[in-house]
């Protein structure tokens, strides 16, 4: 079963997946312990749970034997992920001295919508009476300048699904399980380097990496960070992406704030 969270998100447990609900080319993809986790907060919405019972349904029950820490490392998780698809991280509350509670608008969602949703999509002819699904019949137009039009809207459309791909990519670095850690490739000052990929390519990563740390004017000398750098290229050979985290550690070891930068070529 599918939830839909506060309108705007949809939360699928099996392909263990957060998707916009308008768009569901972006997505953000959880851990394991993670999906579990916000399946028991969905389950007991609007009431708070203490990290005893989290600890003991989403670990213990599985045969873990996890920390408070790393309870806490999954709801930031969750919090990010909320935060990148445009939602607030607020929508997991911390309870003092308690535990946690999720404060939100949650529909189960069944299946029925998806399947109308696709023949709308494909029907040929729609009534003008229907502007509800009109984009879903625009490339029916046979008029050129109507064309012309659709291609100067979806541009910056094409934009929009590529920043936000770039920060789903930046979130997936960050919150990469344990198993899936990225190495440690350099160390600047008091900065450490971290990304993922071959070791053939961390090298050669880890100079650009400490490339864009001095264009970004990222204080390695006064301050420690924790330096997450990834690349990636979209659909278009020509272009490429580079993604930088600057993470802050608190006292518990956790991050209490990442800084992500962007750049394009």
């Amino acid at each position: 079963m599918k939830y839909i969270i506060n309108l705007i998100i949809t939360f699928d447990p099996d392909s263990r997946l957060l998707m916009l609900r308008n768009n569901d080319q972006i997505t953000i993809g959880l851990s394991k312990p993670a999906t579990r986790l916000l399946i028991e907060l969905i389950k007991n919405n609007k009431n708070e749970l203490t990290r005893e019972t989290l600890i003991k349904h989403v670990w213990e029950d599985y045969g873990f034997s996890p920390s408070s820490a790393t309870l806490s490392n999954h709801i930031s998780e969750l919090r990010k992920a909320f935060e990148a698809l445009g939602s607030s991280k607020d929508i997991l509350i911390t309870v003092p001295r308690v535990g946690f509670k999720m404060e939100a608008e949650i529909h189960p969602e069944t299946k029925l919508p998806k399947e109308d949703t696709s023949v709308e999509m494909i029907e040929p002819t729609v009534a003008a009476s229907e502007p509800a699904i009109q984009d879903n019949v625009t490339p029916n137009f046979a008029d050129s300048g109507h064309k012309t039009m659709l291609r100067r809207m979806l541009k910056p459309s094409l934009a929009l699904a590529l920043g936000l791909f770039a920060i789903t990519a930046a979130i997936k670095l960050i919150t990469l399980n344990r198993d899936d850690e990225p190495m440690l490739v350099g160390v600047q000052d008091k900065c450490e380097i971290y990304t993922p990929g071959d070791n053939k390519k961390n090298n050669e990563q880890s100079v650009r990496a400490r490339k864009m740390l001095y264009d970004e004017k990222i204080d390695c000398m006064q301050e420690n960070h924790d330096i997450y750098y990834i690349e990636a290229r979209p659909a278009n050979d020509s272009l490429k992406i580079k993604f930088m985290a600057v993470c802050n550690q608190s006292a518990d070891m956790n991050y209490k704030n990442c800084n992500n930068y962007k750049l394009v070529e």
